[in-house]
Formats: C-alpha cells, structure tokens, sequence
C-alpha cells in the first residue's frame, strides 16, 4: 500500500514535460511501477485534468481517484438538512426543535445521533455551500425593509419646463430579496406613509413587523434606553395593518442590511437604465419604475435557482398575512378647532357637530378624502363623511350629539311658524321659497339653513340681512344672507375701532356748522 502524500507526486512527473516512464517514476519515488499504472488510469477515467486539481488537497485527491474504498463511515445518522432547511421557514420551528426531533428518531431505531453544535454548524455549512438566505437570519414573510434612496432621478414639469428632483421609497423582503421602488415628489410624512399603502398592494399581504430608520416622518423619538415613539399618523398606520414597526438602532445600517444593498443594485438597475430618458410626471417616471423593476425581480439568480419573483412566490407568499378588504387611507390633521355653542364646529366652509358636552372646548380634526374624524385628548369623539370641497356652509349633524332632541317630520308650517318667531322679513323670504318652489322639499331644506343662522346671530341681525336681500333679490339664497351677515360684522368691528380712536360727531353737529357758515 502506497502512501496517500504520494498521489501528486506521481501525478506531476506523469504530466511533465520530460515524459518520465512509469518504471522511471517508481523508481523515482520509491513505488511499484503497479501504483504508477493504477493512479494513470484511474486518473484518465475520472476525466479530471491536471489544472482541474492543482489546488486540491492530497485527500481531496485520494477520495477523486478512489471514492469508494477509501470513503469513512459515518460517525453518527446522517442528517437531511434539505428537510431542516424547509422546516426552519416555518412559523416557530427552531433548529433546536428540529435538533432534538432528530435525536428522538435515532434513539428509536438504536442509532448515534450528532451533537447540537454539529447540527448547526453543517447546516450552516449546507447554507453557504448552496448560496442559499439562512432561515435563522430571515424567515418567509417575517419582515420588510424600508428606506429612501440617497440617489434620486428628475422630471420636467409640463407647465413650467422647470427640473424637479423625484425621491425614491426603496422596499425589500430580505428572505427572497423581493424589491418595491416608487418615486414621489418629496418625501413628507404623507409620501412615507403612501408608499407603505402601495408598497403593501404590490407584495400582496402584510408581514410581521416593518424594519425602518429613524427619520423624522415616522420616528419621533427613539432613546438608547427607554421607549421607541413613533409619530400617530405611522403607528396609525402599523395598527391598521397589524404591523409592528422596528426602526433600527441609531447609526446601525447593518440591522437593515438587505434594504440598504437593494440601495445600491436600485441605483446601477433603474436610475442608470432610465439616465437618458425623459418624464413629465411623477406617474410617468413610476410606470417607467414598474417595469424595470418586474424585469429585476424576474432575473435568474447568478448563484441559486429561481429569481426574486419565482421565490416570493413559492417560498414566501403563503406565509404573508391577507390585506385589509380596503386599504388604509392617509389622514391630516387640523387642530385647535373650538366648538360652538350649536354643538357644531367650523372646517373647510362647512359645520360638523360634536356632542354637546365638549362645547366651548377645542378639538382637532383628523380627515382624509371621505371621512372627518373629530378627537378631544387623542379620543375619538365624532365621524362624519366629509361635503364634496366646492360644497360651501353644509351642515353634518348627528341628533346625538345635541343637548335636545331633533324634531322629525318637520312640516312647512312648522317652518313658518319659527320664521315668523324671528321677524316678518324672515317670514316672508319663507313664504316664497315654499310656495314659489318648484321642489318644496329643497326649498323645506334651504329655509331651515336659514332659520339655523339664528342660532350664531341675533334675530335683528337676521331679520335686517333678509330684509336687505330681497331688496336685491326676489328669493335671495342662503349663501346672499350669510354673505351679508358677515359684512355686518365688518361693519360693526370697524365702527368700534373708530369709536376707540376718536370722538365720532352725528350728523346733526355738521349740519350746525353748515348753517353758521352761511
């Protein structure tokens, strides 16, 4: 038996320039001339070549030439880390979990099973060797990475020619490196949380929990010690979705990594592809984005099989957690609205009521483009849907609401009688709009706007801005009325402020003045 440090040797003088013979070579190296033809032709049936194997070792070349009388018996059960790999994606499933279900199996059949540290060290190993994403550092539909790009692109406003900058919301599933992009014209608090709406539309189900950074739009603190604070409108956002969001640790781009990377395949993928083309609108350049990016997630992999589109799919996909049956909409806010004593406040030209108790108090309002939300100490406290925005002076009220009861069924000559309670000029702009109308129940509904405006003005006034109307008008609107309403109060705010400044003389003190002139 030869000695296993002899393999590359004989190898190298069979391949030398010098065509030693094989006789010559055993005689050389101290070896039966047997040997030499041995290694030759079990060599040349390999296939193998001598640039194939210059860097092998000597048992990685004895095990070549030799695979099956020198191969080692194993120490313990072998493991199927095809199995543990696709067990691991699972919801719950640990690699010590699957450590010890593998012991159990081995200790039924009377069989060595291996340590622990063996078992994740060969998987580990079994990772690397496939180039495949270890499922302890990222499970399917665990998590997504968020971030905005450094790099930006342009678009030309049509209307003005002028260049503007366009941002980019770069999203990454780490698990199967599937990518979100979207361009928006700044990257404002309402652009953040759009894109997160979008963002979850094009994945198609929601994860556990968003890893972000510490940007302003959505974190509004975040301490070394102590509590993370989000900002409402983007824990707003987690609640609805049932997500938890994660922002990093302060100068820790590693904890995000995938998204950070995707940054920068982004940059060379899209921006440069598109570098020579032209937009004039935001949803132009992200049309453009789209179909980069399909191309982009459906390209093969270099290293393993499959692209970042077919693993989403296979591997991914079923472990997301279904969408909302409606997407959440983004809200504002407007604060510091003060309730009036209609129980009634004012927003966008239009009242909205809220219950009496908070009268006298201020509010703020939370809106987006169909629902009013009215809050009191960041509690709820009214809904309401919002008037179209070309909708002036609408009323929204809930009965409720309000410290009495509403009257039902109000009648036309209900409306009259509170008309004539006010005054006759009132009076009669009712008379004609409910019998001049065509549509008496319109008519019903624009009298009592009016009657309404007595609560917020005295009868005087009211019966005074009537009776200017229709000295205009034959049926003057709500909106004449109120109209004159406020510039009575212009008027008597400018009275008083000449009243402070200076001694205000009648018209009886020039009449004087002219008669002593003459």
């Amino acid at each position: 038996m030869f000695k296993k440090t002899k393999i590359r040797s004989i190898l190298e003088l069979l391949y030398n320039e010098q065509n030693f013979s094989e006789r010559e070579i055993a005689e050389m190296l101290g070896v039966s001339r047997n040997t030499v033809k041995g290694i030759r032709e079990s060599f040349v049936s390999s296939g193998l070549k001598m640039e194939d194997v210059w860097d092998w070792s000597d048992d990685r070349l004895y095990q070549a030439l030799y695979p099956d009388k020198f191969q080692k018996e194993p120490l313990y059960v072998p493991i199927d880390y095809a199995y543990v790999h696709n067990e691991l994606g699972k919801t719950g499933v640990t690699e010590h979990l699957l450590w010890e279900e593998y012991c159990k199996k081995c200790d039924e059949a009377g069989a060595r099973s291996c340590s622990y540290v063996t078992f994740t060290k060969n998987y580990k190993d079994y990772v690397a060797d496939r180039n495949y994403t270890s499922r302890i550092e990222h499970k399917p539909g665990r998590e997504i990475e968020v971030d905005w790009s450094g790099p930006t692109m342009n678009y030309i406003e049509p209307d003005t020619g002028e260049v503007k900058t366009a941002y980019l919301f770069v999203a990454t599933l780490p698990y199967s490196q599937l990518c979100y992009v979207e361009a928006t014209e700044n990257m404002k608090e309402n652009a953040w949380l759009n894109c997160h709406v979008n963002m979850l539309q094009f994945f198609g189900g929601v994860p556990v929990k968003i890893i972000c950074d510490n940007l302003k739009t959505g974190v509004t603190s975040h301490p070394r010690k102590g509590e993370i604070i989000l900002n409402d409108a983007y824990l707003a956002l987690g609640e609805y979705y049932s997500i938890a969001i994660s922002p990093t640790g302060v100068r820790k781009p590693k904890q995000k990594a995938s998204v950070e990377g995707t940054v920068g395949k982004i940059a060379t993928t899209i921006i440069a592809r598109l570098r020579n083309e032209t937009f004039h609108s935001i949803a132009s350049l992200n049309a453009r984005i789209r179909k980069e990016l399909k191309s982009y997630n459906e390209k093969p992999f270099q290293k393993r099989k499959g692209s970042r589109q077919s693993v989403f799919e296979v591997e991914e996909l079923p472990f997301l957690r279904p969408l909302p049956l409606v997407p959440y909409e983004v809200c504002e806010w407007s604060y510091g609205h003060k309730v009036s004593k209609n129980s009634h406040i004012w927003w966008d030209s239009c009242q909205y009521s809220v219950p009496s108790s908070f009268i006298g108090k201020k509010v703020d309002v939370k809106f987006n483009r169909s629902h009013l939300f009215v809050y009191y100490n960041r509690t709820e406290i009214a809904k309401h849907h919002i008037f179209p925005h070309e909708v002036k002076n609408g009323i929204r009220t809930d009965e409720s609401h309000l410290p009495f009861a509403l009257k039902h069924n109000v009648t036309a000559d209900d409306i009259r009688n509170r008309a004539r309670e006010i005054g006759p000029c009132v009076f009669e702009l009712v008379r004609r709009m409910l019998d001049e109308s065509k549509v008496p129940e319109q008519a019903a509904l624009s009298a009592k706007r009016i009657l309404i405006l007595a609560d917020n003005y005295s009868y005087a006034e009211l019966e005074a801005a009537c009776n200017s109307a229709m000295i205009q008008y034959h049926m003057p609107s709500y909106t004449a009325i109120y109209a004159l309403l406020k510039e009575s109060d212009k008027t008597t705010l400018e009275m008083s402020r000449k009243s402070a400044n200076g001694i205000v003389r009648g018209a009886d003190y020039y009449k004087t003045i002219g008669g002593k002139n003459k």
